[in-house]
């Protein structure tokens, strides 16, 4: 169906330097361009969609390496395992298989772009130890496991600076190939690294939450010799989330609030100063910022069930 080289009925469709070129043309439907790039370690196409009338389209293969597919322009569906999934304008999706079957459908006449690479297992390789996904995604390439259109994550402003690139920018046929290919590898380590930072640990946590989980956490220690915390809020700013997201990050790695992490580790560093050195008990009070005696007294015994003498002297464990 599909005819070497692109004619010039089309004006005002990307035509990148350096890509084969294919298109078919139905009457049915509209029109299919291609553009293909193939690199080291990957076979990259750029896909245009001239629909005329709603159509779904079959797409088969034998393909046992990891698919990304971007979105540019255009909402398409896919039907993968019997189930429909929706694609949007600067959605990345992913997709595994051993035999690739799908369903593309196109529900409203319109012009579709997007972006597909096909990433071999080889350059994977290269990765595994720069990206946490790929690991994961070896391993079900590995055991045939299919992985499709489940890890829908909102492309980046640099992503999205880099499909622009590869797309629109107007460069001489000289340097066009060349750039193409160095912009597609950007966008394939750009791709792995937001998939990475999306990935969910067994505490449904991404990278991102235990680094900002590990950032609060670390201010909080340095604050221990406060009577109270920063405010919730003023956590949340400084870890660069909201409120309630930073309690579930703290709930789901401790299995306690922000509060509770605070008090239990501030108490933990005055059961050390009282059995582990000889600082007097009072100064140790005015350390933690007791306004008086009787108050850290009485914290420490709720605590321990022991008063801060009763510790020293027993050095209770």
């Amino acid at each position: 169906m599909f005819l070497e080289g692109l004619t010039h009925t089309f004006p005002g469709h990307n035509i990148l330097e350096g890509a084969l070129s294919w298109h078919v043309e139905i009457e049915k439907f509209g029109l299919l361009l291609y553009q293909q790039f193939s690199l080291h370690g990957c076979t990259a196409w750029i896909s245009q969609f001239i629909i005329s009338k709603p159509v779904e389209f079959r797409v088969s293969g034998m393909i046992d390496d990891l698919l990304l597919h971007y979105t540019i322009k255009g909402k398409m569906h896919y039907v993968i395992d019997n189930e429909e999934k929706e694609t949007d304008e600067s959605l990345l999706n992913f997709m595994i298989s051993q035999s690739t079957y799908n369903i593309m459908r196109f529900k409203e006449p319109g012009i579709y772009m997007a972006i597909n690479i096909q990433i071999h297992c080889s350059l994977l390789q290269e990765y595994k130890d720069s990206f946490p996904i790929v690991p994961i995604l070896l391993d079900k390439i590995a055991t045939g496991k299919t992985t499709s259109l489940k890890q829908r994550v909102v492309a980046n402003e640099r992503l999205r600076n880099i499909v622009s690139d590869i797309t629109d920018r107007q460069l001489p046929k000289t340097v066009a190939k060349k750039y193409s290919e160095q912009k597609i590898g950007e966008f394939i380590i750009e791709s792995l690294d937001m998939i990475s930072r999306y990935l969910k640990d067994e505490h449904g946590l991404t990278i991102q939450d235990h680094k900002r989980g590990n950032k609060t956490e670390i201010y909080l220690l340095n604050h221990l010799r406060h009577s109270t915390p920063p405010t919730l809020k003023q956590l949340a700013k400084y870890a660069g989330t909201n409120e309630k997201k930073l309690e579930e990050i703290f709930r789901r790695r401790h299995g306690m609030t922000v509060y509770d992490y605070f008090q239990n580790a501030r108490m933990d560093l005055v059961y050390r100063k009282l059995t582990e050195t000889d600082i007097p008990l009072q100064d140790i009070s005015v350390l933690f910022g007791y306004n008086d005696y009787s108050s850290f007294s009485y914290a420490v015994k709720r605590r321990f069930s022991f008063g801060p003498k009763e510790l020293r002297n027993k050095n209770f464990i």
